[in-house]
């Protein structure tokens, strides 16, 4: 019994398939909507892109300290070591 319940849900599927084969008319339009659809967002991107493009910054970006992340730990080596002079009295201001 439960061999001819699985029998017949594989082959059901393929009576619908027969039945979506002889109206194409479906997918005709449906390939239509997404031929326009790809048409649309590829002329926006492409305007996204060039319009971007065109644009300066007008405030161009700050360049970062030399030595990226490195330079803070530099900074804190020497102001450690200007404390340890001032400790020592060779600091003069």
């Amino acid at each position: 019994m439960a061999q001819a319940l699985l029998i017949a849900a594989f082959l059901m599927p393929n009576f619908t398939c027969i039945e979506a084969l002889e109206d194409m008319t479906v997918c005709y339009i449906l390939d239509g909507v997404l031929i326009l659809y790809g048409v649309i967002l590829t002329v926006l991107y492409c305007r996204l892109r060039m319009s971007s493009a065109n644009k300066t910054p007008s405030n161009p970006p700050e360049k970062p300290a030399e030595g990226g992340i490195y330079a803070v730990r530099l900074l804190s080596l020497m102001i450690k070591k200007t404390i340890k002079k001032a400790d020592e009295g060779k600091v003069t201001t």
